[in-house]
């Protein structure tokens, strides 16, 4: 059976050879010769989806030209960078402060986001829009490069989720009740705008696997239950019947508290989540989680990485076990680790690296022994 033959029977809700284990590190941390283990099980035996392109989201569905510049530089200290997008309505623009001697490290500091004030909000709302850049060639070479060693997968704008992101938090909650009306336009018009593209995506024969990085912002401790029913449900539930309408399917990432948000995930046209984090970094519950939605959605991690630094091997190969028979049987279920990266990091201290590797080697070895069809464990 072939890795992507693997995915798609447990997402079919069947039993494959075994269970599907995803598994993914950055390219510099492959490099690391600590690292080389993982590396090649990556290469050989990860049963991922990938990412590829065919679409170009632009700036919250807007086309336009970005760049960035360094506007100040104290060696040793910091480097500060200005991220403009120039749009049809104007710029955009954000501050971020990176660090020496790891200018590069993924963990920065934002000073200033793109949309700062309700005039932003505006213009991004009231702003001319069509259906978003499609590249029939660029799906094509993804797909033919991803072949059968995954599932390709394309991401989606999610409007709502990329404001969150792109603004400071608390005052897009504050807006959410103080501009109900101009979120809801907003909300609107940009997912009319995603189901469009999709539509035309769909016409150009380009179906398969969708992700949205997005409701972890939607779920407590930032919402409760009523703004997600107002907020997201409908607007999510619009655009998944477009992708299901061409035989799509749509995966969330969500980290966090989601146990009771689960049901209307699926309700509204989640196909899969991920990565389910276990108490105390969410709430999941896996064994009520495959009773709940395991038949309606393919249910992906559990296996705690964050704690990776302080559990033993043998911590990790219960936890891979315990996640297998609690989920595996009758398909529904891969395995994956709930942080970025499993945890390995090239700006780790060596001895925590180490540490961490060898339990990342042990969960792909607890998952190639446990995870075998029928289970047994």
């Amino acid at each position: 059976m072939t890795r992507k033959e693997r995915i798609l029977t447990a997402a079919a809700f069947k039993e494959a050879d075994r269970v599907p284990i995803e598994l993914a590190i950055g390219e510099k941390e492959k490099e690391l010769p600590i690292c080389q283990k993982i590396a090649r099980f990556i290469e050989e035996q990860a049963d991922n989806f990938i990412h590829i392109g065919g679409v170009d989201w632009g700036f919250f569905g807007l086309a336009g030209e970005s760049w960035q510049e360094v506007i100040e530089d104290r060696p040793g200290l910091y480097q500060r960078i200005k991220r403009i997008f120039r749009s049809p309505v104007g710029e955009f623009f954000a501050i971020t402060r990176h660090f020496y001697p790891d200018l590069d490290n993924p963990d920065f500091h934002w000073e200033k986001r793109h949309i700062s004030s309700l005039s932003d909000l505006e213009r991004l709302t009231e702003a001319e829009r069509k259906p978003c850049l499609i590249s029939l060639n660029d799906y094509l070479a993804g797909v033919e490069q991803v072949g059968e060693s995954g599932v390709p997968m394309l991401g989606r704008l999610h409007p709502l989720g990329s404001l969150v992101r792109n603004a400071t938090m608390e005052e897009v909650y504050g807006w959410l009740i103080s501009e109900r009306s101009l979120i809801h336009r907003f909300l609107e018009r940009t997912n009319q705008q995603v189901g469009q593209t999709i539509e035309q995506l769909g016409r150009q024969g380009i179906s398969g696997w969708f992700i949205t990085y997005a409701h972890e912002m939607f779920i407590p401790p930032w919402l409760g239950r009523r703004h997600f029913e107002e907020f997201v449900l409908p607007y999510d539930q619009q655009v998944n019947e477009v992708i299901h309408r061409f035989g799509g399917k749509v995966r969330a990432h969500c980290h966090g508290r989601c146990m009771n948000f689960l049901t209307l995930m699926a309700q509204m046209g989640i196909d899969s989540i991920e990565p389910l984090e276990p108490p105390p970094w969410g709430d999941v519950d896996l064994k009520e989680a495959k009773r709940l939605v395991g038949d309606r959605m393919l249910l992906s991690g559990n296996i705690p990485c964050q704690n990776f630094w302080r559990m033993s091997q043998e911590d990790v190969r219960e936890s891979v076990k315990k996640a297998i028979a609690e989920a595996g049987a009758g398909g529904g279920l891969t395995l994956r680790t709930t942080g970025g990266q499993a945890g390995v990091s090239a700006y780790l201290e060596p001895e925590m690296l180490t540490k961490i590797v060898g339990n990342v080697e042990a969960y792909i070895q607890a998952g190639l022994k446990y995870g075998q069809y029928p289970i047994k464990c």
